[in-house]
């Protein structure tokens, strides 16, 4: 399977030339569909990010289906799912994305959609790869739910950790991230990494490789 993981979406050249790697051809006329699940539930001005990067994409060539996965049937969005080549969860709310992957019935299409289809996440729709979306580190967002997922969908073996000195997030600095992922890693033993808006995280099956023109750490 193949992930780009990304704090801010395609937000440089060099992530983008990771992405067509993967990919292996241009993104002229690809089918991408457009997740926006995660931002709908913050609303505000996440719309303002969501709408910088869907420009981003259609300028890159990409056709694009925009599908909300929450309060449709699973027979409306899973064709668009099976349409797609590449699939793009904005971000927003991890748990509320994790939730509604659940509950909309998608995850259990997911490893056989991914069996030739990438998975671009930004911020949310990174995390919720993991094996976990409410841990010490991930609390540090203030967007925990009281009675949603704690796990993520496990898809990839480490945790992701975006927007590294971002003024939006205060909290994701490096002596908070690195105090809490003490307490992370005793509890599920994974390695972190943490990348600010100008890096991502790619997994090419098992070949796993930091993407950035900016600051990142790991742990």
């Amino acid at each position: 399977m193949k992930f780009l993981l990304t704090s801010g979406g395609i937000s440089n050249k060099t992530i983008e030339a990771e992405l067509k790697m993967l990919i292996g051809k241009d993104f002229k006329g690809l089918n991408m569909l457009f997740c926006t699940t995660a931002s709908n539930y913050e609303g505000g001005d996440m719309n303002d990010w969501l709408i910088d990067d869907l420009e981003k994409l259609k300028n890159l060539g990409f056709k694009i289906d925009i599908c909300d996965i929450n309060g449709i049937s699973k027979e409306n969005f899973l064709p668009r799912f099976e349409w797609a080549d590449v699939f793009y969860f904005e971000g927003g709310n991890t748990q509320w994305l994790r939730s509604c992957i659940r509950n909309s019935g998608l995850e259990e299409h997911l490893l056989k959609l991914l069996k030739t289809r990438i998975w671009i996440g930004a911020s949310a729709g990174s995390c919720v790869l993991c094996p976990t979306v409410c841990n010490s580190c991930q609390d540090l967002f203030d967007e925990y739910i009281e009675g949603f997922p704690s796990d993520g969908l496990g898809l990839v073996d480490f945790q992701f950790v975006p927007h590294l000195n971002n003024e939006y997030f205060p909290k994701i600095n490096f002596e908070n991230l690195e105090k809490t992922s003490k307490n992370l890693q005793e509890i599920d033993g994974k390695k972190i990494y943490i990348v600010d808006d100008n890096g991502a995280v790619s997994v090419d099956n098992k070949n796993i490789n930091i993407i950035s023109e900016g600051k990142w750490f790991e742990i």
